[in-house]
C-alpha cells in the first residue's frame, strides 16, 4: 500500500535509535521512547510496528529476534514485542524505573532533542488529504511541542502550515494574533479546494492565484499580516517570540 510505503519512508527519515544490548548507544527505555513516538508522528499502523522497530536493532538483540520465527518475519502485536524485549534485555527488578523515566530533566531534555529532529523532518505525505495530515498533527505532534514556549500554540500553528505541501501552503497565511488552531486547520480545508481548483483550471501552474477569481472562489481565509517569521521553523529561538505576541498571551 502507497500509505504504508510513505509512512515507512517517513519513519527512517526521522533517523529512528538503534538498540543492540549494550547500552553503548541507548537504554531500552530510551529505545522504546524513541519508538513510539515517532509511531506516533509518523502515524505509523499496528500492522507496521514491529516490523519497522526490528529494523532498528542491532548486534545480538537482531539476531535473537531472527530466531523468534513467525513473528520476527510477520510482525505482531506491538504489545508482545515490547513484553519480549523488555524481558530479554530489561534492567533487573530491583534497579527499578529506568533513569530515562526517573529523572524529569533527562526525561525532559530527550523529548526536546527528538521534538528538533520532528519539526526538521515534519511535512505531509505525497498525496496524504489535508483532513488526514491535519488529524496526525493533531494526535502525534501536538502533544510534543515543549510547553516552555511562550505561547506553544503558536508555535504548533507555525508547525502545522510548515508542513502543508506548497500549492496548499500558498493559500494559507502564517498565524496572527487572535487566529486559533482551529481556524488554522479550517483555513487548511478550504485551500485544499482552492488548490484543487486552480490545478485542474491550469495543472501547468498551481500557485497561479488570478485562476482563483475567475472561477468565482472568494480570497481565503482569514485575514490578516504576519510579523513573525514562517520558515524555517528551526530559525526561531526555543524562547524567542515577537514582543508584541508575548504581550498579547
Amino acid at each position: 500500500m502507497d500509505e504504508d510505503q510513505d509512512a515507512a519512508m517517513a519513519f527512517f527519515e526521522l533517523r529512528p535509535l538503534l538498540f543492540d544490548g549494550t547500552r553503548r548507544t541507548v537504554s531500552l527505555a530510551g529505545w522504546l521512547f524513541d519508538m513510539e513516538t515517532i509511531f506516533r508522528i509518523c502515524h505509523i499502523e499496528a500492522h507496521l510496528q514491529v516490523l519497522l522497530a526490528s529494523r532498528c536493532l542491532a548486534g545480538d538483540v537482531r539476531l535473537w529476534w531472527m530466531a523468534q520465527g513467525d513473528q520476527a518475519i510477520y510482525g505482531g502485536p506491538w504489545a508482545d514485542f515490547r513484553a519480549r524485549i523488555i524481558a530479554r534485555y530489561g534492567p533487573p527488578p530491583d534497579e527499578g524505573a529506568n533513569a530515562l523515566f526517573r529523572d524529569p530533566d533527562i526525561y525532559g531534555d530527550m523529548q526536546r532533542r527528538r521534538y528538533l529532529d520532528f519539526v526538521a523532518e515534519w511535512h505531509a505525505y505525497p498525496n496524504e488529504s489535508m483532513a488526514h495530515y491535519c488529524r496526525r498533527f493533531r494526535e502525534a505532534m501536538l502533544p510534543y511541542i515543549p510547553q516552555e514556549f511562550v505561547d506553544p500554540k503558536w508555535r504548533a500553528m507555525q508547525i502545522l502550515r510548515y508542513g502543508l505541501p506548497p500549492q496548499v501552503k500558498y493559500f494559507v497565511p502564517a498565524p496572527v494574533v487572535g487566529v486559533s488552531l482551529e481556524d488554522m486547520i479550517d483555513a487548511i480545508m478550504e485551500a485544499e479546494i482552492l488548490a484543487y481548483i486552480v490545478h485542474i483550471a491550469d495543472p501547468e501552474d498551481v500557485y497561479h492565484v488570478d485562476l482563483v477569481d475567475d472561477v468565482g472562489i472568494p480570497e481565503p481565509l482569514f485575514e490578516g499580516v504576519s510579523t513573525v517569521p514562517e520558515d524555517p521553523i528551526l530559525a526561531i529561538p526555543l524562547q524567542e517570540i515577537p514582543p508584541h505576541e508575548a504581550e498579547a498571551v
